[in-house]
């Protein structure tokens, strides 16, 4: 019997090429599902964090379903929607952090009911607007049960003065970390609000130092609209924060003072642009000089008086280019010895030395740190907009 050896070889190469493609192209599937499963592409933050091998290198303590981290613990930095948090604990579900620093300085209310306080009012109407609304779940400020779970005065919340709440009353945590009842509702302290963040959300990078934060959020910034408020630009050699974001544009604070002390007037504590040596003048005929117009929008400055609620300080308002910082707005704090714009009787209301805020006449020269509004569709040239690092715009 004859065989066809050129028959039997074709057939045998097809078998052994068909078995090849089978088998390389079952395991490449395999291995495509393995390194595609959720599971393995990403972790979630609160997995992530929970790893046995992170565990055993933080200063985090395990209370029934909830990881606190404890103490002098420098690895649960959280950048988040502009803002440098710090973790305060996790579940299965929710991350709890809170800001590093104060955002701004307000009083609490007209009594101890949270529910019915001027800061609940703020954190819900303009904290919360500031966030990226993906993740946010809610806001509150801090209360006594964590406080005491994560060291007390020992842990990483001290710093200025702040409300804390005890249920739906108010505390406050001293710069020592001493935990107090006050019944001064009406003193201007500062604000630390605890944000409770979907803990579903995929973890991206960082290990949770400062230098190296916890994020959630990728995202590219081509223009100042797609930045958050609390992040950092440099224009015209200038450093500045971002305290706004409106219809208008994008409203920041200066960070570098005037070169010389001024007063704010020698005739009235309303700001305005009717005398020339008045501050307000100044700002919007010489400085803004050193800016480019161009850039600039000019929008309403809100200086209605302050008495009860920081809501009352948008009753009247000036339309120009560059004003003040206002009671209620952010990072009051990072402007000391300074005016503000909010006027109450026939003084006007400045940040003192220790960063606290009280009235003061008009005509004693301080330190002045200008704001303006830039225009929201300037492209950014560079920068990641830390502090270190902000967002380049500007010729």
């Amino acid at each position: 019997m004859k065989y066809d050896f050129r028959k039997i070889f074709v057939l045998i190469s097809i078998i052994f090429i068909s078995f090849m493609i089978g088998f390389y192209g079952t395991r490449l599937i395999y291995y495509y599902k393995q390194e595609n499963r959720k599971d393995n592409k990403s972790y979630t933050l609160i997995k992530y964090i929970t790893k046995e091998e992170n565990l055993l290198n933080s200063t985090i303590v395990k209370d029934k379903n909830n990881y606190y981290f404890h103490k002098k613990t420098e690895n649960n930095y959280l950048y988040y929607s502009g803002l440098m948090y710090r973790i305060l604990y996790l579940n299965d579900k929710s991350i709890y952090a809170i800001t590093e620093e104060v955002v701004t300085n307000l009083k609490y209310g007209q009594d101890e009911n949270y529910d019915s306080s001027d800061i609940k009012e703020w954190l819900n109407n303009v904290y919360k607007k500031n966030l990226n609304q993906e993740y946010i779940k809610n806001i509150t400020l801090l209360d006594k049960d964590t406080f005491y779970k994560i060291g007390e005065e020992k842990s990483y919340v001290i710093g200025n003065d702040f409300w804390v709440l005890d249920k739906n009353k108010a505390l406050v945590v001293d710069e020592n970390g001493n935990l107090t009842k006050t019944n001064n509702y009406s003193d201007f302290l500062g604000v630390k609000p605890v944000v409770e963040i979907d803990g579903t959300k995929d973890y991206i990078t960082g290990d949770g130092t400062k230098e190296n934060p916890y994020l959630l959020e990728n995202k590219s910034n081509n223009t100042l609209n797609d930045i958050y408020v609390g992040e950092y630009i440099k224009y015209k050699n200038i450093d500045l924060r971002v305290i706004e974001k409106n219809n208008d544009g994008i409203k920041v604070l200066s960070l570098n003072k005037l070169d010389e002390k001024c007063s704010f007037s020698n005739y009235t504590n309303k700001y305005q642009l009717k005398y020339k040596s008045d501050l307000g003048y100044y700002l919007n005929n010489t400085y803004i000089k050193k800016l480019n117009k161009k850039d600039l929008i000019q929008t309403n400055w809100y200086i209605g008086e302050y008495k009860t609620t920081y809501k009352e300080t948008e009753d009247k308002y000036i339309n120009t280019y560059i004003g003040l910082l206002k009671i209620g707005d952010y990072f009051i704090n990072s402007i000391p010895n300074s005016y503000l714009i909010t006027p109450n009787n026939k003084d006007i209301y400045i940040i003192n030395d220790k960063k606290t805020l009280y009235t003061n006449k008009t005509n004693e020269k301080l330190d002045i740190y200008p704001v303006f509004t830039l225009n929201k569709n300037l492209i950014i040239k560079s920068g990641s907009g830390y502090k270190n690092n902000p967002y380049i715009v500007g010729d």
